[in-house]
């Protein structure tokens, strides 16, 4: 990205990318000595980075996010830029009291009032009252409806989701879930410290669910410390038969992955898929 290209999008400074960013290339962004990050996407319109500061905004009265600055958009694609926070390190303890104080934000129904993205995918939150309707509808079919079209998807897999379908039909029921605020994307990747050692919650994909899915994402692809599950249950103990329920939330994670990278993570589904 050149100065022209900022100019594009109203922005001006200099640039100097960053790594890691999975979905979105991303900056940092430097004018007259002001720093801030920048994210980028092709072919994306404003509504994109909207759905994100909207999540961050949702955030922010409960655990420390990054100030929205501007966003906007161009024939390229769009931008999002946000205060950058220069990294430190703290207690994973912290990242779980504040994940648990986040929880305890509650609402009447499951779903938000709009749609948002987890990824680059759409993520579905028709609101609803009934817990179990709204996970298999909103989170797992849109995203095996999304595999199919993907050509990620099989008869083998079709038969055990069904049967699973079924199964969380008969088994869940009759649990009873307030409906949480959740993060909705909580790996590791996704909490930084500040230099003061306050975690700071990045990425959202916000609703209102059960609160083991944030759970179940932080506990897929490691990076936390054993302190982060302490933390968050010294502030909001998890009910019974949390650890069986997981793999059933961590299933809408990897078909997220399955529909964002490829079939290196269908191996994966399918082992969830076959315990049922």
């Amino acid at each position: 990205m050149n100065e022209a290209f900022l100019e594009e999008f109203g922005l001006k400074g200099s640039l100097l990318p960053l790594g890691g960013g999975d979905v979105n290339q991303t900056y940092r962004l430097t004018d007259n000595g002001t720093i801030s990050f920048l994210k980028t996407h092709p072919g994306v319109k404003q509504s994109f980075f909207a759905a994100e500061a909207a999540g961050l905004q949702a955030l922010a009265p409960y655990v420390r996010v990054p100030q929205v600055q501007s966003l906007g958009e161009s024939p390229w694609g769009a931008f999002l830029q946000l205060e950058w926070i220069e990294q430190g390190s703290g207690d994973h303890r912290d990242i779980g009291r504040g994940l648990a104080y986040l929880h305890q934000q509650t609402q009447s129904t499951f779903g938000l009032e709009v749609d948002n993205y987890i990824g680059f995918l759409p993520q579905v939150n028709s609101q609803t009252t009934d817990w179990v309707q709204f996970y298999t509808i909103c989170r797992l079919d849109v995203q095996v409806e999304l595999a199919k079209l993907g050509n990620c998807w099989n008869h083998e897999r079709e038969t055990a989701y069904l049967r699973l379908k079924e199964w969380i039909s008969a088994n869940w029921q009759q649990r009873r879930i307030v409906p949480s605020l959740l993060h909705g994307d909580f790996w590791r990747g996704n909490v930084l410290f500040d230099q003061q050692g306050t975690p700071v919650f990045l990425d959202p994909a916000i609703s209102y669910g059960d609160r083991e899915m944030d759970i179940a994402m932080s506990q897929l692809f490691g990076g936390f410390q054993d302190q982060f599950l302490a933390g968050y249950q010294e502030v909001f103990p998890l009910e019974s038969g949390w650890q069986e329920r997981l793999p059933i939330y961590q299933l809408y994670y990897l078909l997220v992955h399955l529909n964002q990278f490829g079939e290196s993570y269908g191996p994966n589904v399918d082992e969830i898929l076959n315990r049922f």
